[in-house]
């Protein structure tokens, strides 16, 4: 099993935020967002235009999957590491600032908080 193969499927955090995660390759995903079970995803500013929130690019790194919420390559990003309590594989997520990040509280992804640890979603 790849290291990737860990995050792959859906996980729901404690708030009820929603995320679906799909393999691509070895180091590359694409994820969906939604704020909770059942709703449509959320409208994401980018530069100049807005976007779904599904369908955003991840890319596996030394230290956990990051997923672009912004403009691809400029951030913000919402990374998450795997981690495990009491036997379940939970998933660490925390904001990356962007390049052109305001240095606002949120990180100009308001609709990614408050930050939860996410638990796989059983079938």
């Amino acid at each position: 099993m790849d290291v990737i193969d860990n995050y792959i499927g859906s996980w729901m955090d404690f708030v009820g935020h929603i995320l679906i995660i799909k393999k691509i390759d070895d180091i590359e995903v694409r994820v969906d967002f939604y704020p909770i079970l059942g709703s449509k995803p959320v409208n994401r500013d980018l530069l100049g235009r807005t976007a779904l929130s599904i369908n955003m690019k991840g890319v596996l790194q030394e230290h956990g999957l990051q997923i672009e919420l912004g403009e691809e390559g400029l951030g913000p990003t919402l990374e998450i590491k795997l981690t495990k309590e009491n036997n379940h594989k939970l998933l660490e997520p925390s904001v990356v600032m962007g390049l052109y990040d305001e240095y606002e509280d949120d990180f100009g992804v308001p609709w990614i908080f408050p930050l939860s640890y996410y638990k796989e979603i059983e079938d």
